[in-house]
């Protein structure tokens, strides 16, 4: 779907505000799908989905995230990989995400972006190792 990778990144940047703000994420999304002026109603449904469903899984999240990174503390982790982190693994855990590895390669580049070469290769690291693993972590 060719709105997903814009998706990520909004769902992405409305965690990372979230947690930086401690504001209502779901107030957060609305805003930032407005002031964006997102017109594809796919993409801002699909925005709205991952923030939703984060939050309702977040502690599952974090806590499958805090055994992936098994020798480093989730707090230690920088905003943006943490956040990335956050997304990929809800969409790849609860939304039965079509094409896992197109979704990893996405959420990869978007860590380039953000945050460099060297979190982006760990973030890698992570997905990579999430996607061979998962049945263990079920």
């Amino acid at each position: 779907m060719i709105y997903k990778p814009k998706a990520r990144e909004d769902a992405f940047l409305i965690l990372y505000q979230w947690e930086m703000k401690g504001e209502d994420p779901f107030a957060l999304a609305e805003e930032y799908i407005r002031m964006k002026n997102i017109k594809y109603s796919e993409r801002r449904r699909y925005v709205r989905k991952m923030v939703r469903t984060f939050m309702e899984n977040w502690k599952e999240v974090d806590k499958i995230l805090g055994q992936m990174v098994e020798d480093w503390d989730l707090d230690r982790l920088g905003y943006v990989e943490r956040n990335i982190l956050r997304v990929a693994l809800t969409e790849l855990m609860f939304l039965k995400v079509k094409n896992p590895k197109q979704a990893i390669f996405d959420y990869v580049k978007l860590t380039l972006k953000y945050a460099g070469k060297t979190p982006a290769r760990f973030v890698n690291g992570v997905l990579g190792r999430f996607l061979r693993d998962k049945l263990s972590f079920a």
